[in-house]
């Protein structure tokens, strides 16, 4: 990080921050799509959230915040190589830097992410009749992303496109105790390979403050392990 946007978003949306959806804010696991941390229920004001490797490098970092309503308003974020981007809210806009360029991001009057533009990229985020994330492309790139819900709301597909090609697909696995929200197992394919990745987390009250996350080969040997810690404030 920070790729180009898409591929930012297919590594968030690998990462277990799906979650179940009746105790959330509106936006909240739309936010988390978008902005790469765990979705956490209740009437949430702040949270921090890290990531390491399994030797304890910092990975990403970020923190969010959030009014009474559960739109966002302000976000940090820091990745391995040490790119910063923060936003503010000033009305229907989140403004600041990404990586060291200017940043707009419009919401609409649901308080939801609709674009996102710099000196250098437009990305384009459209949402379903639920009002979930449902697909999202940049005016510069014919790849798009497709994702795909169930009856619950928990994202189960991930497709990315390129016109009618399949580049890569990622199907998710929900933990069948729904309490366990954040616990996903995700399969992805792509140029005939695959691997799994698995998200366990510890919980408090029902809120995720610790996740392992591994990945394994297609022949379930362990090729990548990751660590993740939660903080979070409510009102």
């Amino acid at each position: 990080m920070k790729h180009p946007l898409l591929l930012v978003m297919a590594m968030a949306l690998l990462s277990g921050c799906d979650n179940k959806s009746a105790d959330f804010s509106p936006q909240m696991k739309n936010y988390a799509y978008l902005y790469q941390f765990e979705a956490i229920p209740g009437n949430v004001k702040s949270t921090h959230q890290r990531l390491f490797s399994a030797d304890g490098t910092p990975l990403f970092d970020v923190d969010i915040a959030f009014d009474q309503q559960g739109c966002v308003t302000h976000v940090k974020s820091i990745d391995k190589a040490g790119e910063i981007t923060e936003v503010s809210r000033s009305g229907d806009q989140l403004t600041g830097t990404e990586n060291g360029q200017d940043v707009v991001v419009t919401l609409n009057k649901q308080c939801a992410v609709i674009k996102k533009v710099t000196p250098t990229m437009a990305v384009d985020i459209a949402y379903n009749a639920q009002g979930w994330v449902d697909q999202i492309s940049s005016p510069a790139s014919d790849v798009k992303f497709h994702l795909t819900y169930n009856r619950a709301g928990d994202m189960t597909l991930l497709s990315i496109m390129k016109g009618d090609e399949t580049l890569s697909r990622a199907s998710a696995v929900h933990d069948a105790d729904v309490k366990k929200i954040s616990d996903v197992i995700t399969t992805v394919q792509r140029n005939n390979q695959s691997k799994t990745v698995s998200t366990a987390c510890k919980y408090k009250n029902d809120v995720p403050y610790y996740c392992d996350t591994l990945t394994t080969d297609a022949d379930g040997k362990l090729i990548d392990k990751q660590y993740g810690t939660i903080e979070v404030t409510y009102y």
